[in-house]
């Protein structure tokens, strides 16, 4: 424990959120109106319990509950039922999480056996000691006992295709070990662990999460949060980083996706599970006095979108209570101390009735109703139980509170649809779920590096085109079409880089035959606010050429085309203002740029794209949505043609054109929600841009390649490319690279998946029209 606690006294905590006393009971009056055996109380004594001996209330109204002593320290019961598995034959991890958390069904599974009723069910008792080991008994006679010094992480009851087992999750203190143990239920018979070498534990959690993965967390001596998947039997790196000193205990809502931690310097931080979320983590209590060192959730397969987290602290003897709509301490009363009756006379001032809980669990009892909690003291080290009261645990469990929760999904198929709303006025609010086949090398620098692709097809060998990449501090990056990186010079602070095929090169005297016809890439370039131009020879090779200057104050984006061998550049800075520049390349490769056009949208744009089919750029204002510019003359002013508004979120930053089953559609990233709009573009109109729903590129576990969020450049090409890219390729750049982390790369689908989104989109589309 920090030496910087204050002196323990029996705190009273001031935290409220919304006026909690009369939420509270408010709370308890909704649950006591759906009680028929009850009436509701509306009076500020309402009764909470049946007796005192269930609930002391003290004056000011606070709430203790009354704590039993546990003579075997702390110890879990779990259930199971022998019918699901009689079998003593031994598997291996990989085959055992190959048919149930590899090929899950046991979210559905869960829902299924909700209800369900068992003659056979049996209890699992585990009993954790932290400087002897942990000893398993069940009602069955059985027992079992793993020497060592081990905390516990997560100990669950784990059933799907008629098989069932207890998964513990424990760290060994001795060897530095994350281990993960599989355990007959009936025979107590145990595997032996997988296990993870860690640079020791802070902190540690587990639990299974809903898509049936068990994930693991834990906060190493660094002050590094590593968070895990056991997946087909062996541990998948999810992400790392950085979470600072003073984290004592964690937990896991499996519901919500939700992780908490309890810092002994801060409070409780609230971050979320998703790999692809951002990193951020919310401070959700703080109390100066306090120095919080144990939280818990609650997890349940028998009750939905359960939300209940709990957090204890030395310093006050009690526990804070978490739902949806309101945070609640309760006091903690000894009840095995002498001064007990004297509490619940109100008049007791004997501190030895008080604990100092340094942990808690939480747990739900077999029939689903009752929530009751597990700590232990920091002074005495004696483990004590609470149930919570009836009335109070409904209340929690049903969420009558006045709120609308409603559980997270975490579905893995390969395409997933996603309805939310069949009107039109939703804008088709569809999202498709498709998965990379490939993940480049990640780039040099740390932080927001990696930023804009461009995709070179090679025209004297497809299977040798280029993946051109921008690491926007400090260089230009090319990759094969396996991901591995080819190329990289070191030219600035490119940010966005496009390519162009047969540019002409001006002729010398000496040349009366045919012009010479080069491939190049031109990427903006900060350090210089210059344009720098490369030349791409038929190996890929690119090299520089020379640098157009630009009159931006802070280049960013750009994009170009080549018309008659000529290359037109659209190029933009952060102000909103649009420049275009017509390339010539001299006999002896230098470059030069004229301008020709110079117009603004209103605030800071970046991707863009041109159809040369339809003589149409289209320009992304990052912020407000995509304007549409005709380019067949340098007067022509853009249209503002589509307006950010759900399901697309801000920013629009990456723009590209594909072409599928003779329609074209514009690809466009809605980084607010790791997604990509699509749009139809008509062609007879091609100012006009429908809607069609999203896609998101979502991790493939198998291949171990994560999914893409906060994407910023992409593009994409119908050319046949060979091998899994015969039908076109589509690449992103991840601005959260994880699984395991690392810095920024590009992410490669197959244009033969992204071809089946869109035509998921169209015929959804079809299929709402035909309805209205």
């Amino acid at each position: 424990m920090t030496n910087q606690r204050h002196t323990k006294t029996v705190f009273k905590t001031t935290f409220t959120t919304a006026a909690l006393s009369s939420a509270l009971l408010t709370l308890f009056g909704c649950a006591a109106s759906h009680d028929t055996n009850t009436t509701t109380d509306t009076s500020a004594n309402i009764k909470l319990a049946h007796s005192e001996s269930q609930l002391v209330k003290a004056e000011s109204q606070d709430i203790a509950l009354p704590l039993t002593k546990l003579k075997n320290g702390l110890s879990l019961t779990l259930h199971y039922q022998t019918h699901a598995n009689h079998s003593n034959t031994k598997s291996t991890y990989k085959d055992a999480y190959k048919d149930t958390h590899a090929n899950n069904t046991s979210k559905d599974a869960r829902a299924n056996n909700k209800h369900r009723a068992y003659d056979d069910t049996h209890a699992i008792n585990i009993n954790v000691n932290e400087h002897k080991g942990i000893s398993l008994s069940n009602s069955e006679g059985k027992k079992h006992f793993i020497a060592g010094h081990y905390t516990l992480a997560s100990a669950e009851v784990v059933e799907s295709n008629s098989k069932q087992w207890v998964s513990l999750v424990v760290f060994n203190s001795n060897t530095k070990y994350i281990e993960v143990y599989r355990i007959n239920a009936a025979s107590l018979e145990v595997d032996q662990p997988q296990t993870q070498l860690t640079k020791g534990s802070e902190a540690i959690c587990a639990t299974t999460s809903n898509a049936g993965e068990l994930q693991i967390v834990n906060i190493d001596a660094t002050g590094t949060l590593n968070q895990y998947e056991f997946h087909n039997g062996r541990f998948l790196s999810l992400r790392d980083f950085a979470i600072g000193p003073g984290i004592k205990s964690c937990a896991i809502n499996a519901n919500t996706e939700t992780l908490y931690l309890a810092d002994e310097f801060a409070g409780v931080w609230q971050l979320d599970t998703d790999i692809e979320s951002e990193l951020a983590k919310n401070l959700i209590f703080h109390d100066q006095d306090v120095a919080i060192e144990g939280v818990a959730t609650l997890f349940s397969t028998t009750v939905d979108g359960v939300d209940i987290a709990a957090w204890v602290s030395p310093d006050a003897s009690g526990v804070w209570l978490k739902a949806p709509c309101l945070t609640q301490f309760f006091s903690l009363i000894n009840t095995a101390d002498e001064s007990y009756s004297a509490a619940r006379q109100l008049k007791a001032t004997n501190k030895s009735t008080f604990i100092q809980p340094e942990f808690i669990h939480l747990s739900l009892s077999e029939e689903g109703t009752h929530v009751s909690l597990v700590v232990e003291d920091d002074e005495s080290g004696d483990v004590f139980s609470a149930e919570l009261p009836s009335k109070l645990s409904a209340a929690l469990l049903h969420r009558q509170c006045g709120t609308d929760f409603k559980a997270t999904s975490s579905k893995e198929n390969y395409i997933e649809e996603v309805h939310t709303d069949n009107s039109e006025s939703q804008h088709a609010n569809l999202t498709i779920k498709v998965k990379p086949d490939v993940e480049t090398d990640p780039v040099e620098n740390h932080g927001d590096a990696a930023d804009d692709p461009a995709i070179w097809v090679n025209s004297h060998s497809a299977s040798h085109s280029r993946i051109i990449g921008t690491d926007k501090k400090g260089a230009l990056n090319s990759y094969d079409l396996a991901g591995k990186l080819v190329q990289s010079l070191p030219v600035g602070r490119v940010n966005n880089v496009d390519v162009g095929y047969k540019v002409s090169v001006a002729e010398t005297k000496a040349q009366q035959s045919d012009t010479p016809l080069i491939d190049i890439a031109v990427a903006s370039n900060r350090s210089n606010n210059s344009l720098s131009v490369f030349e791409i020879d038929k190996r890929g090779h690119m090299t520089q050429l020379g640098h157009i200057s630009t009159t931006f104050n802070d280049i960013y984006g750009m994009c170009l085309f080549v018309s008659d061998g000529v290359a037109h550049v659209f190029a933009n800075d952060t102000s909103g203002r649009f420049e275009r520049y017509s390339v010539s390349i001299a006999p002896d490769k230098t470059v030069d740029g004229h301008l020709t056009q110079s117009f603004s949208l209103p605030s800071q744009p970046e991707g863009c794209v041109v159809d040369t089919k339809t003589s149409t750029a289209y320009l992304g204002e990052e912020g407000a949505g995509i304007w549409a510019l005709d380019i067949t003359t340098n007067t022509n002013q853009p249209q503002f043609i589509a307006e950010i508004a759900a399901p697309v979120e801000a920013d629009v930053e990456g723009l590209a054109l594909f072409n599928v089953d003779a329609q074209t559609y514009l690809i466009a990233s809605s980084q607010g929600n790791d997604s990509y709009a699509i749009y139809h573009v008509h062609n007879e109109n091609p100012e006009v841009l429908e809607l069609m729903g999203l896609v998101q590129i979502a991790a493939d576990k198998a291949t171990q390649i994560d999914g893409v969020s906060e994407t910023d450049g992409l593009d994409v090409t119908n050319a046949n490319l060979g091998g899994r890219f015969t039908e076109g390729l589509w690449v992103v750049q991840d601005g959260r690279n994880v699984m395991p982390s690392e810095t920024q790369n590009f992410k490669l689908v197959a244009g033969a998946s992204l071809k089946d989104a869109i035509r998921t989109l169209v015929s959804a589309k079809r299929e709402r029209h035909s309805h209205m």
